[in-house]
């Protein structure tokens, strides 16, 4: 991301809180680095660190997503001025809601990291620079409970060297396993849709599998096992009709980042960051 992302002054946004939210945070994603978007689009991450009530997340007026401590949301806006805001117990009247004080003047093809700070009324963002929010965002889970209803939200439509992200999808497996039986029922269901989407798709240039695993035991056996999950994903692809010349990159890392600082005791595999850091990622390229 260019510097000029940040060259806003730090400004406070606006927060709001779900009345009597008690859903609890479902299982969730880990922050994976956000890559450059599109210049049609603008890109935003907000998180909330820490705090004792819910975060509603507003955009233009409009429902985005309520954030529980310890979550992060990502979606993109076209280019210009938006009111982009989180409001604490606002209520019944909504004010926050119906009359936003702050705007993001958000410019074509940046990425902008709000982080939502501790509080009960009123407005606690700020927009921060990228590495102080990603040494933050690296503890945190993606928000996943409710489903946008801001008609100015589009999906991201992320760019790099190779071409055009088309697909970031993960797949979980269970501990110790690396064999198809081992991966989790959900993630065959996300198995099944990205298949379907290549297949579909005609623009689709490469595909990259990168294998991981938790903390607990041996790391070179867990290099090991992060590389059998990711050749059994490469499999899976393949049994199903994917072109193996489309797999150009099949590897496993060993660690999880988001496993670093988790529990590695055996006892401790059900722990929510070694969960999320038995996977392995795909990464689907278009041209």
């Amino acid at each position: 991301m260019k510097a000029s992302c940040f060259s806003f002054s730090k400004f406070t946004l606006i927060l709001c809180a779900l009345a009597g939210s008690g859903a609890s945070v479902a299982s969730a994603e880990p922050y994976r680095p956000v890559a450059a978007v599109v210049p049609e689009q603008a890109q935003v991450v907000m998180y909330y660190p820490q705090g004792s009530v819910p975060a509603t997340v507003y955009v233009d007026r409009e429902l985005q997503s309520a954030l529980l401590p310890g979550e992060f949301t990502v979606f993109c806006v076209t280019p210009g001025a938006h009111a982009i805001e989180s409001v604490f117990n606002d209520h019944p009247l909504y004010q926050g809601k119906q009359n936003p004080t702050q705007q993001l003047p958000a410019e074509g093809g940046e990425t902008y990291f709000v982080q939502v700070n501790p509080g009960t009324t009123g407005n606690t963002a700020a927009l921060e620079e990228r590495p102080q929010a990603e040494s933050i965002l690296n503890r945190l889970q993606k928000h996943t409970r409710l489903v946008n209803r801001a008609s100015q939200v589009k999906s991201c439509n992320y760019i790099n060297t190779s071409g055009v992200v088309l697909i970031q999808e993960q797949v979980l497996f269970r501990f110790a396993k690396s064999d198809a039986a081992g991966i989790l029922p959900a993630s065959r269901s996300k198995l099944d849709n990205v298949v379907k989407f290549i297949k579909q798709a005609n623009n689709v240039s490469e595909i990259q599998l990168i294998g991981f695993t938790d903390a607990i035991g041996n790391r070179d056996a867990n290099l090991r096992l992060s590389e059998a999950r990711a050749s059994t994903v490469r499999a899976l692809l393949i049994d199903q009709g994917i072109k193996p010349a489309m797999i150009n990159n099949t590897m496993g890392q060993g660690v999880a980042q988001t496993a670093e600082g988790c529990g590695t005791r055996a006892s401790q595999q059900d722990a929510g960051c070694n969960v999320n850091s038995r996977r392995v990622d795909i990464l689907v390229r278009g041209n």
